[in-house]
Formats: structure tokens, sequence, C-alpha cells
């Protein structure tokens, strides 16, 4: 495998007007294997649903874009975890969790069988959600299998996924990213998680402070900003391209996709970042986390559409 991702697995459901939702595949790891696998890498997943009628919606969802779902969980006794999407002003959106701590549902009950961690030694790039690691088992099994990973040379993609929601403290959830960040390689956040994760919100410090921890790659999502990458010697930032956007549900996961790629690809720093970020800006023309998420062959001829915005290097 190129790429498995682990974590949660539920169901968005995404406002279409005042009080009307729509059911949609959903969950931060899943949504980026289903991205990873439409720019063509071979990708894996292991996550748990319940054994109704949302939990087969989402592996179903999962084989027919063709993410391999041989290592999927359903956990009969629990419900598939829900989750509803609020939109605020701004284009931006917060979320609101039928799950642990507020109800028992299946995600956080992700357990590893010593199959699924030969399974998982067997890829370039594991790719976990830090909100996978918000409750018991589902943190105490991941941090279980890390070291496991790390001694295979697995390379550990983390984005954090920082729903407060989710958490029983703020305080809980930095103790417990620093926990897992000795073992990460790339990390994919957002500037707002870097500044939990390492108390300051300035880019450079940021870096530093992750390069620390031993992380090879940096990246930092600024919305419509643009974003980040650094390898700690080389750092570029890139403007957002402008794109009329219809929903930014799942634009991260989808740029986290676009770097795991160059990485799997062995592309230079700036051109994983302006596929990144195509990626992403090609996923918010559409509603839903992976609705349009685009091929690799998309992704080149949006590029070449949009010539005029570029990475530049800085200078940190």
């Amino acid at each position: 495998m190129d790429v498995i991702c682990i974590g949660e697995i539920v169901v968005d459901f995404i406002p279409m007007n005042n009080f009307t939702y729509k059911a949609c595949f959903g969950g931060a790891p899943m949504n980026c294997a289903i991205a990873c696998a439409h720019l063509g890498l071979k990708v894996g997943a292991i996550a748990a649903v319940g054994n109704d009628a949302f939990g087969k919606f989402l592996i179903d969802t999962l084989a027919s874009h063709k993410v391999d779902i041989t290592h999927m969980k359903r956990i009969s006794n629990t419900r598939t975890t829900l989750a509803f999407v609020v939109k605020l002003p701004g284009g931006e959106r917060e979320f609101f969790f039928y799950r642990k701590p507020w109800s028992l549902s299946a995600d956080t009950e992700l357990e590893f069988t010593d199959s699924d961690i030969e399974y998982l030694r067997q890829a370039r790039i594991v790719h976990l959600s830090g909100f996978a690691l918000s409750q018991e088992p589902s943190r105490s099994e991941i941090l279980k299998i890390l070291p496991k990973l790390r001694a295979h040379n697995v390379l550990i993609s983390l984005d954090p996924t920082f729903r407060i929601d989710v958490w029983d403290s703020e305080k809980e959830a930095k103790r417990t990213y620093s926990n897992v960040l000795k073992y990460v390689d790339i990390l994919l956040a957002t500037l707002r998680e870097h500044s939990l994760l390492f108390e300051t919100s300035d880019v450079s410090k940021c870096i530093r402070r992750a390069k620390e921890y031993g992380i090879k790659i940096i990246g930092i999502k600024m919305g419509e900003k643009g974003a980040i990458l650094s390898n700690g010697s080389k750092t570029f930032s890139m403007k957002a391209y402008k794109v009329p956007v219809r929903d930014t549900v799942g634009a991260g996961d989808a740029w986290n996709a676009g770097v795991l790629y160059g990485l799997v690809k062995g592309l230079p720093l700036n051109h994983s970042l302006k596929i990144a970020n195509a990626v992403a800006a090609i996923k918010c023309m559409h509603v839903g986390a992976i609705t349009g998420l685009p091929t690799i062959e998309e992704v080149k001829k949006f590029i070449e559409h949009h010539k005029e915005t570029s990475p530049e290097e800085l200078n940190l």
C-alpha cells in the first residue's frame, strides 16, 4: 500500500437550507483516503462503523472509490458516528457530534488485531487523525501501534483535526498530541492547530518546534489565505487558487492527499504544494467532502490553467 488511513469514519449531515440536511460520507482520514485513491495511489483504510445502514453506506462508499476495505470493522453493539455541520458567516463551519463524550458510537471503539498491524507495516505512509485520539479505547490502541510502525520504517502522517467538542478538555488534547508527535514524520495541520500544539502562531517558530520533535514534513493550512509546506530546510508558501467556493468541508483532507501524493511520488516540495492546493480548490467547488475529488490528470490540467498562482520560497 502507498497510504493506509486510520481513525474516524462518520456520516456528515450537510445543511442544504434551513434545517434540511443531506447525509454525506465523512471522517477526515477517510476523506483523505478517497482523495488519495482518486489521485491514483494504492490506498487502504482501518476504521469502525456500526452494524447499521449508515455503516454499510460508509464502507460501500470506500469500496466504490477503490479504497481497500478488508480491514474495516463493523461493531454490532454500537451505532455509526454522526456529525452535523453548521455553516458560519464567511464560508467557515463548525461541527457537533453524536459520539463520545456525548454518546457511544462506533469510531471510538476501534481496536487493532495482529493482522491489522501486519497490514499497516506494508504501507509506505500511515495517515491518522487526532480526532481518533480524543477518546478511549481508540486512543490507547493507536498509541500502542505507533512505535511498532516506526520500527518498520513506516512514515506516520498526522492531521490533528482538533474539535474541542469531542475532547474532555483542551489540556487533555495537548497532552495526547504531545505523546503522539514524537512518532510523527509528517504533520499536516491548520495554523490554529499549530498554535495549539506549539503555543505560537508564528510560522517560523511552529516549523522550528516541529523539527525539534523530529518531524520531517510540516504543512500549515490557512484556508483562503493558502498554505505553507516545509521540510525544515526549505519552506514554500502558496496562495489559495481563486475558485467559486461552494463548500469547504473536506478541503483540508483533500489538501493532505495532495501532499501525501507528492511524498509517495518523490516530487519536489514546491510541486507537492501546488498539487495539494489544486486538489483542495477543486474540492471546494463541490458540496460534500468527497464530491468532485480530482484525478491527477485533472489536477495537472487545473494547474496548467492557473499558472498565475505558484509557490514562493520563504526565508525563515
